[in-house]
């Protein structure tokens, strides 16, 4: 190492230790100690760290690492830091051995080994006990699900008591105890990734995290009668594992909800901000309270059951930008048969602002306007976008465009796979038949 011309040596330390915080991989960090001493001055006020077992395991094969097990690395790092760090992400997955890999559990091949466990209680003290604790501001870990799936883990309880300024955290890949879980009114941002949660009603998790901004569940399991409850929520990705009795978020402020779910027999929305609603369904209960969703303007249905979700969520609702979309294992003849009325459906579309077919719905659709009796409905449609495909006739689309407003403005995009002179045919067939609509024309694959 050697200080002569250092170029690096102009720039502040602080500002040297930004950069090194945006590598934040731990490894590169230390080997960038030894390419300048500036670097290595700026290396102890690195605010961001992130260490991954793979490529700790990639160094060691390479011969540029220790031996060090992965969780003592990880408190030598926290200890190293100490107060200046704010920033610790984990990774003990790589993308390897997350729930999909469900055979490690059923035919007992669970790894015993705790190396990689990273929400145990061992490796969580290992920095979280150090003053990197107090003063950290995010937390991601990552666990490897083999050897955490079948421990519980005492990450959360730990985390809230050590890490007081945490302000956003986010847990993959493990099974979660609430124990001992203290409040943290600090936090505004919680993940929560293919989890198995002891907190059934998610009880505990309104009761200690009142000040989320946002919070996504995605494959969290354990779940019986989960209910939201967060006055301060503003938005929300749940994506629900299993099948619950019911579904409830209340929550004054939320303005985006993106909900995941299968047949919840309650679903309860008492959301009076939201204005942005994506819902993926299989089917929708017999129970459904969303009388609170006053302020409802923008909304995604991804499910066939629309014979129950269009009179819920649109005839009721003050709808202005709709998107339609199949789920992906339905073919293009199940919207023909779930759809008792097309005419009904043709109905609500006109009564929407705007609306967006995507590329399987607009085939489904296709194949129901041919049922149609009466299209000439009162509209409110000013923009449609839908996509044709390669089977499509000019003339089996036109029950879709009777429904649009006066100067309503219509994007068609074809499929690369025809031709362009099937293309000029129906804008030119289309144009003459309806002379006031505004025409744009694309593609799509």
């Amino acid at each position: 190492m050697s200080a002569a011309g250092d170029p690096l040596d102009a720039l502040p330390a602080a500002v040297l230790a930004d950069v090194l915080g945006r590598v934040a991989d731990a490894g590169d960090i230390a080997a960038s100690r030894l390419a300048s001493r500036a670097l290595l001055a700026a290396s102890y006020l690195c605010p961001r760290v992130r260490i991954c077992a793979a490529d700790r395991a990639r160094r060691r094969r390479e011969g540029g690492g220790g031996t060090l097990p992965f969780r003592a690395g990880v408190g030598n790092v926290a200890s190293f830091l100490g107060s200046r760090i704010r920033s610790l992400a984990l990774d003990g997955a790589d993308g390897q051995g997350s729930p999909d890999d469900a055979m490690w559990v059923e035919e007992g091949e669970f790894d015993e080994a705790d190396d990689l466990h990273l929400t145990s209680r061992e490796a969580v003290m290992a920095w979280a006990a150090t003053d990197a604790g107090p003063v950290l501001q995010e937390v991601e870990i990552a666990d490897y699900w083999p050897q955490a799936c079948w421990r519980k883990a005492e990450a959360l309880p730990l985390i809230s008591h050590f890490c007081l300024n945490l302000v956003k955290l986010g847990l993959r890949n493990a099974w979660l105890s609430v124990d001992g879980l203290k409040k943290m009114q600090n936090l505004t941002h919680l993940t929560l990734e293919f989890i198995r949660l002891d907190d059934e009603n998610l009880d505990k998790l309104n009761e200690c995290f009142p000040c989320l901004h946002t919070l996504n569940l995605i494959g969290v399991g354990g779940l019986k009668g989960p209910k939201i409850h967060l006055p301060q929520l503003k938005t929300c990705r749940w994506e629900v594992s299993n099948v619950p009795e019911s579904l409830a978020i209340q929550a004054p402020k939320l303005f985006f909800l993106d909900l995941k779910c299968v047949r919840p027999d309650r679903l309860i929305l008492d959301t009076p901000s939201l204005s942005t609603l994506k819902l993926t369904i299989d089917k929708l209960g017999a129970t459904v309270d969303v009388d609170g969703l006053v302020s409802l303007k923008n909304l995604r249905l991804e499910s066939l059951d629309l014979n129950s979700l269009l009179p819920v969520f649109v005839e009721t609702q003050p709808i202005s930008t709709l998107e339609l979309e199949l789920p992906p294992a339905a073919s293009q003849y199940e919207l023909l048969q779930e759809v008792n009325y097309p005419d009904y459906l043709l109905r609500m579309l006109a009564s929407v602002s705007e609306v967006k077919l995507s590329p399987r719905f607009s085939c489904g659709l296709i194949r129901c306007l041919a049922l149609c009796r009466e299209s000439r409905f009162q509209s409110c449609l000013k923009k449609l976008l839908i996509h044709i495909p390669p089977s499509a006739s000019t003339y089996e689309i036109l029950p879709l465009f009777k429904i649009c407003a006066p100067w309503c403005e219509v994007t068609v995009l074809f499929h690369t796979d025809s031709a362009d002179a099937i293309h000029e045919v129906a804008i030119a067939t289309w144009t003459l038949s309806f002379p006031e609509i505004r025409w744009q024309c694309g593609t799509w694959t």
